[in-house]
């Protein structure tokens, strides 16, 4: 047995940790090895899942290994989110954090099974789009203004479909009641493509949703758009005015989200994907994607996605407030 003084113990201590330390570097710096999950808090199908796709496929292309989206719905993308917030941070679990799952649910949920700022890691901003209001066709309501009168004859009797309870769809929805002193039932759905085919088929009447989700059934004639929550009109629908045009001014709601990791997950990982994120947003098939949906590419430093998650938690809360909209 060998036997060491108290000073060879801390030398040989210390030769053991920086070992180690090296060996996590050379680990981190070897990254990936092997295919990564991107976990998407939303059904197959859906808006959030179309635009992130093919950012998923160039994704990879520049890590050199797969990126694999994991659709996890549910629960205004709590299932998902949670489900991230609970993996390991060693950068082969991401996942996709919206304007929902990273600021309005820090007020919708006041037992929220995450923290948006203390649980995950800020990767980078990547997406940023309008909303648009869409009425089944045989609705007797052309416009904005025409909705809410119908709504003052007939309270209580419009159905406003969301995907789900304390979306941004349900959120802005509740501002235009409140804004416009209308009752409206509101019907949270599962995923918002199903609430879109309902208005097709005319068993919704009206929903408030990402341009990326509807378009489709807009272009085909399924159903109408009376206009756009954006402070700016949709170039894709250029002929649509904004609901800030039609009367209520200041009204401006846009959808935002990009990639974060679970915390703790080491520097070294979250700038290599940060560079790899921006290199992605500009993949051709990616940005002709995005025009065809009018959705803008909005890459950042981890520093400016987590400044902006903490600038929009108190923003949204205090709209949330003023709506009087509940998860209850």
């Amino acid at each position: 047995m060998l036997i060491f003084s108290g000073r060879a113990r801390r030398a040989v201590t210390l030769c053991f940790a920086l070992l180690a330390a090296a060996s996590a570097g050379a680990a981190q710096a070897e990254w990936p090895e092997r295919p990564i999950k991107l976990i998407v808090p939303y059904v197959a199908g859906s808006g959030p899942d179309v635009v992130l796709r093919p950012i998923a496929e160039a994704l990879g292309r520049e890590l050199g290994q797969p990126v694999v989206v994991d659709n996890r719905g549910g629960a205004g993308g709590i299932v998902g989110t949670q489900l991230l917030a609970t993996s390991a941070p060693d950068g082969y679990t991401i996942g996709f954090g919206n304007l929902v799952t990273l600021a309005i649910n820090k007020s919708m949920y006041p037992k929220l099974p995450y923290d948006p700022q203390r649980s995950l890691s800020p990767v980078s901003l990547a997406i940023s789009n309008a909303l648009v209001l869409i009425a089944r066709n045989d609705l007797p309501a052309n416009n904005v203004q025409e909705l809410i009168a119908y709504a003052r004859k007939n309270p209580g009797k419009v159905s406003v479909g969301s995907l789900g309870v304390g979306s941004s769809a349900h959120l802005a929805g509740e501002m235009l009641k409140s804004e416009t002193g209308t009752s409206m039932l509101h019907v949270p759905y599962k995923s918002g493509q199903q609430a879109v085919v309902d208005i097709a088929g005319g068993q919704l009447d009206v929903m408030i949703d990402n341009v990326a989700g509807v378009l489709p059934f807009i272009r085909s004639g399924q159903v109408k758009v009376l206009g756009a929550t954006s402070a700016a009109r949709v170039p894709v629908l250029p002929d649509v005015p904004t609901v800030d045009e039609s009367g209520l001014k200041g009204f401006d709601v846009v959808s935002w989200g990009g990639i974060v990791a679970p915390a703790g997950t080491p520097r070294p990982i979250i700038d290599k994907l940060n560079a790899a994120v921006a290199k992605a947003l500009r993949d051709p098939a990616v940005l002709q994607l995005n025009a065809t949906l009018s959705v803008d590419a909005t890459p950042s430093t981890p520093e400016e996605f987590s400044s902006l998650i903490a600038t929009e938690i108190p923003r949204w809360g205090a709209m949330v407030k003023r709506s009087g909209a509940s998860a209850d």
